[in-house]
């Protein structure tokens, strides 16, 4: 998987992402745009959205779609995930809320990187 196919999964998972990114990355690479900036810029913001509105539908979405994405045999889109999304878990004032949504696997890279 790269950038480009990433993206496009993000996308096709939550269409509601589509405005932000087209603006996000009008004036970088489009679709081809790197998925860590993408993750990072886009993804982030919707979860922490999510989270402190209390929007449970989307959570359990966004964190379903973060564990998938930590379990894919891809290591691209593993790396992606963890750099984007689980390393920066904590520079939230809301870290604890957000980690405790975290699952399984995606739990195990969280902790991996907070000892």
């Amino acid at each position: 998987m790269n950038s480009a196919e990433l993206n496009s999964l993000l996308l096709k998972r939550f269409p509601v992402l589509k405005d932000a990114f087209e603006e996000e990355t009008s004036w970088q690479e489009g679709i081809d745009t790197g998925a860590i900036v993408v993750f990072e810029d886009i993804f982030m913001p919707y979860i922490i959205y999510c989270v402190e509105n209390n929007l449970k539908e989307q959570i359990t979405k966004c964190f379903d779609f973060i564990e998938e994405c930590v379990r894919a045999k891809d290591s691209f889109q593993k790396t992606v995930i963890e750099v984007s999304i689980i390393e920066n878990i904590h520079s939230y004032d809301i870290a604890n809320k957000l980690a405790s949504f975290l699952r399984e696997e995606s739990l195990k890279s969280y902790n991996n990187n907070h000892q």
